[in-house]
């Protein structure tokens, strides 16, 4: 029972560790492959470094962002929500 007691600071530091930083993380990424998933030709985006475009063709891993001054080919995961 000592050793339990011991061990407890240890438990307690994992578990907020887990309630407080994973969950959440855990979340936002559900919820961004949902919002990549749902994507289609004509969508507004903006991307992880403050590029807006519009989609106009998508691809496997990419997307192909028209912008006011051509076109740009972009990875998915490097999108964000507008």
């Amino acid at each position: 029972m000592g050793d339990f007691i011991a061990l407890m600071p240890l438990i307690t530091v994992f578990l907020l560790f887990y309630l407080i930083l994973y969950i959440p993380q855990r979340r936002r990424q559900k919820k961004h492959k949902s919002y990549i998933e749902a994507l289609k030709i004509g969508d507004d985006v903006v991307t992880e470094s403050g590029i807006y475009g519009r989609v106009t063709n998508i691809k496997e891993e990419s997307v192909i962002l028209v912008l006011k001054k051509g076109e740009i080919e972009i990875l998915k995961s490097k999108l964000l929500h507008k």
